[in-house]
């Protein structure tokens, strides 16, 4: 079985402790750890070897991995400074940077613009031994599997692979199928996201209720069984997106939706 992840981006609006605490509580192995100014700050860029070292410590000592770190703490890859992004990572002990490829869709030359800078900063995160995981993105230049797989032929994918999350191509505009796309993208895939999405295949995620799984308008069953054959991705992270807050009040309710989520998914994973 795989084991479940969880991002702390659930817990946007708490410190990082009270992420840890509830994600191992609620029984999730690992986490993506997040860089995101504004939104879930829990891993600032450029600070001192020391304090790297204290938040590698204060994960483990949660008994959870870092599956990956996302976000660049708003340094974007095009940036001089995205070393200190790379030395973050690498100090944390993440294996992968986990982003987006930003850009237009369906603009030419904005998608080699894009491929470009993905191949130079993949030259770069893999003298650290790090992977970059690109999520296809509703609006991005990588958004849909056709996008994808071209994106996938024209990058270092020793060192580039895809961060899938079904609810961006839920919401393509060609209305595609999630499990289909993972079928054609698994071989690509460096880690996996889920949630579920409101049956709308139009405009934003929609609300926490409807993100929850088991709760929306994706066939997670099937999802999950394409999932369970992609041996090479150890973990398939939760990221519900609009749960940060910042009361006592707020945190119970971001620990319900982490343990209610918990609660729906790891039956499917038991193989």
């Amino acid at each position: 079985m795989k084991d479940l992840g969880c991002s702390t981006i659930l817990y946007g609006g708490f410190s990082l402790e009270q992420a840890l605490e509830g994600i191992a509580k609620a029984g999730y192995k690992a986490i993506e750890l997040c860089a995101r100014p504004g939104m879930a700050p829990h891993l600032e860029i450029g600070k001192t070897a020391s304090y790297y070292e204290e938040i590698r410590a204060q994960v483990a000592s949660h008994g959870l991995a870092i599956e990956s770190i996302a976000g660049t703490g708003g340094i974007g890859m095009d940036s001089p400074d995205f070393g200190a992004v790379i030395e973050a990572a690498q100090q944390v002990g993440a294996p992968v940077i986990a982003e987006g490829t930003g850009g237009k869709s369906d603009d030419e030359k904005n998608f080699q613009q894009v491929v470009e800078l993905v191949n130079t900063t993949a030259t770069r995160t893999s003298q650290a031994g790090i992977k970059l995981s690109l999520k296809p993105h509703v609006n991005n230049a990588v958004y849909s599997t056709e996008t994808a797989l071209r994106f996938m032929r024209e990058v270092d994918r020793e060192w580039v692979g895809i961060n899938f999350d079904a609810s961006h191509i839920w919401r393509t505009a060609a209305a595609e199928d999630p499990v289909d796309s993972l079928l054609q993208l698994k071989d690509h895939i460096t880690t996996l996201r889920i949630r579920d999405n409101r049956d709308s295949r139009e405009g934003p995620i929609g609300p926490v209720e409807t993100q929850i799984p088991g709760k929306g308008g994706i066939d997670l069953p099937a999802l999950v069984a394409v999932m369970n054959t992609i041996d090479h991705v150890p973990y398939v992270t939760l990221e519900i997106v609009g749960t940060h807050g910042g009361t006592d009040t707020v945190l119970a309710e971001v620990q319900r939706v982490v343990e209610e989520s918990i609660a729906y998914l790891k039956p499917l994973f038991v193989t």
